[in-house]
């Protein structure tokens, strides 16, 4: 979760005025300023400023003040904070190979292991779930359930939760193997409890046998649209099988001409082949559109997903199920320039 509006006004607040300049004791020259202590107000001020800026939706400016924090602030800490924010910014805006990099970047500049694993998790997210490399994505939070033994154990539950869902996506026998109770979190309990059981009904979704619609067209041109639940389909192609079919037997029987009984047999057996290739490819279509909706809505329910917010300077990383909803992207000015153009 993401909250700027809220967490703005205490994030790195700016003081009320840049610093002033100071004066060495028995020294008549003109007034030095405390550059570094300019530096670090106007370091503040950006970050301020950009997170006001992603409050109101003008990413492209956000992304802008965030990179003058980081330059600014010189600090594996703003870099950290800075790749963190910005990476949020392409989510947001579903730019998930660039949202991805800065999380990553994210974990390369934090200071602590945990941080450098909860930032990285961040990145996995866009890869697993955005990007779709679900393989990859489970090897790699094997790693980091390892990993996360040493150097973050607060992250274990929902690192192995994580990997029971993709788990679950891959159609893993593991799934059903696992005891949902063993998880000490309530929430991650009681989503594990329905992820196994969603996991036992994808057995049982009402499917489409291709075979078996291609071979009812075969039988009888339509049969296999009609069970798809094409009724117009199965008309049309009933007609124009049969249209092609007689025109053929007539211009055999009655016209007695080879030339015209050629065009219009290879027009009917063009049918008659379409008709079953479009029951066999419409079954499948049907199937895989039942499949996605399944997918989309078990990762809409039952992700675990990382997030972070950021509170009196301090990134805090927590994880939920309505994430990334909670940071839906404002009504951006007209006249904001769309965000590929940082790039």
């Amino acid at each position: 979760m993401f909250a700027p509006p809220a967490s703005a006004q205490q994030t790195a607040p700016p003081p009320a005025e840049p610093p002033r300049a100071h004066v060495a004791p028995e020294d008549d020259r003109a007034p030095v300023p405390d550059f570094e202590a300019f530096l670090r107000w106007q370091a503040s001020a950006e970050v301020e400023m950009g997170l006001r800026l992603f409050g109101e939706g003008d990413d492209y400016r956000a992304i802008t003040s965030f990179k003058r924090y980081r330059l600014l602030s010189a600090s594996p800490r703003a870099d950290h904070l800075a790749a963190l924010l910005i990476g949020e910014v392409y989510r947001r805006n579903q730019f998930s190979e660039l949202a991805m990099q800065h999380f990553f970047e994210a974990s390369r500049a934090a200071t602590s292991p945990p941080a450098q694993l909860q930032s990285y998790l961040l990145g996995l997210q866009e890869l697993c779930l955005s990007l779709g490399a679900i393989a990859t994505c489970y090897d790699t939070l094997t790693e980091l359930e390892e990993r996360a033994r040493e150097d973050a154990p607060e992250l274990l539950e929902l690192l192995r939760y994580q990997r029971l869902f993709v788990a679950s996506l891959l159609r893993s026998p593991r799934v059903l193997e696992t005891r949902p109770d063993t998880f000490e979190d309530p929430t991650l309990s009681a989503a594990a409890h329905q992820l196994v059981q969603r996991h036992r009904d994808f057995d049982r979704l009402r499917l489409k046998q291709p075979w078996l619609a291609g071979t009812l067209s075969a039988l009888v041109p339509g049969a296999g649209q009609l069970y798809n639940g094409r009724p117009v389909d199965a008309l049309l192609a009933l007609g124009f099988t049969g249209l092609f079919g007689g025109a053929t037997l007539y211009a055999y029987r009655g016209l007695e001409s080879i030339p015209l009984t050629a065009v219009a047999g290879l027009l009917t057996l063009g049918f008659y082949s379409g008709n079953i290739a479009n029951a066999i490819v419409d079954a499948r279509r049907i199937n895989a559109g039942r499949y996605q909706r399944y997918y989309d809505e078990l990762q809409a329910d039952l992700w675990a997903r990382q997030r972070f917010e950021v509170v009196d300077n301090t990134v805090i990383f927590s994880f939920g199920f309505d994430w990334p909803a909670l940071t839906e992207e404002p009504a951006a000015s007209p006249q904001a320039p769309p965000i590929p153009d940082m790039l």
